[in-house]
């Protein structure tokens, strides 16, 4: 089980998928079908066959799971900015509150509910963000990633700093940095902690300086510890959420790759390449055959037979020949080597071992 939010990749970083609803499932490696037992063999002219088939193994992959917490809301900001503050006071939650940096070291969530409305939003606390985030300082890249499924960014801005329209200009920088998309989404800014008298006495100074930086007019000042005016942010914030689609587009230009088609057993196509600098050696490629040949009992004389068959019935026989193949040259497929016996179509491969 994996998280909502979580992020498919694979080895190469190629996108595979994501999981965003609850109970969603996402396969990354299908196994293999059962192999099947001489019954399913038995005809008018064989009614004992003395073959079966082996099982086919399952799929291997490395993969990369990233979590992008799904959230609503995100609130962004430097350390100690009040963030958590804000989350406890609008919500339920309970993340740790100190009066130092960095006392949120993982995202916490939280929901608000809009009770006159019946509606509500989750909310997610980032923890703080540093200049250079985007290169990896203070977990920047660790915490940034989360940012990227909110819907609305709500920047918090402390009035305690020395330079509020700094930090506020330095997190915009990062978020920048590390994906343009980010800088692109709705925010609400935020200033905090007017409640305190030496806020209090620069209020007007620092809103002046933030308004002139912010390109939009959605603004606030609030106490986050005093709950003064953030009623009336969340209202406000809601009515934002309310007015963007749904749709992030998180992931838009990134082509997503099917790691295992679900059924391709109408795939008949194959190919045979060959090599000018190994004479005599020829490699066919297919789904189909090198599943059959996979799941071929080669200790079974019945077994090889068939092999036979398939391999004219498909038509590979036929375009070997074609291709120049002579007596005695290497057939291979999979990771099974055969020699190959010329114009004798009933034994056409008069020699088979493994490689393994």
């Amino acid at each position: 089980n994996v998280s909502m939010g979580t992020v498919v990749r694979d080895e190469n970083g190629a996108l595979c998928g994501e999981l965003t609803d609850p109970g969603q499932k996402f396969i990354v490696a299908r196994g293999g079908r059962g192999g099947r037992g001489n019954l399913a063999f038995k005809t008018e002219r064989n009614n004992a066959p003395k073959f079966m088939e082996k099982g086919e193994k399952g799929s291997e992959r490395w993969i990369s799971l990233e979590l992008k917490v799904v959230a609503d809301v995100g609130f962004i900001g430097v350390p100690n900015a009040g963030k958590s503050t804000l989350l406890s006071s609008v919500s339920n939650a309970k993340p740790k509150i100190a009066d130092y940096p960095f006392t949120t070291i993982v995202p916490n969530l939280g929901v608000w509910d809009d009770m006159d409305n019946l509606s509500g939003l989750v909310l997610a606390d980032i923890p703080g963000l540093l200049e250079g985030a985007h290169s990896g300082v203070g977990l920047g890249l660790a915490f940034l990633r989360h940012v990227q499924r909110c819907r609305v960014l709500v920047h918090i801005v402390s009035g305690e700093s020395p330079d509020p329209v700094g930090d506020y200009l330095a997190i915009q920088q990062e978020l920048e940095l590390f994906s343009p998309k980010l800088v692109e989404k709705s925010q609400v800014v935020v200033l905090n902690k007017i409640d305190l008298p030496h806020v209090s006495e620069r209020r007007e100074e620092i809103e002046e300086g933030l308004k002139k930086v912010i390109p939009h007019n959605r603004f606030m000042s609030i106490s986050a510890a005093k709950r003064q005016n953030t009623r009336e942010l969340m209202h406000r914030v809601n009515k934002l959420v309310e007015s963007l689609p749904k749709d992030d587009g998180l992931f838009e230009g990134e082509e997503i790759r099917i790691l295992d088609p679900e059924n391709d057993e109408g795939d008949r196509g194959f190919e045979i390449l060959s090599d000018p600098t190994y004479p005599g050696q020829w490699r066919v490629l297919g789904t189909r055959i090198e599943r059959i040949a996979k799941m071929t009992h080669w200790d079974y004389y019945e077994a090889v037979t068939r092999f036979h068959r398939i391999m004219d019935a498909m038509g590979v026989n036929k375009k070997l020949k074609e291709c120049g193949a002579v007596k005695g040259d290497l057939v291979m497929i999979d990771e099974y080597d055969f020699e190959y016996s010329g114009d004798n179509q009933n034994e056409l491969i008069s020699h088979y071992f493994s490689i393994k």
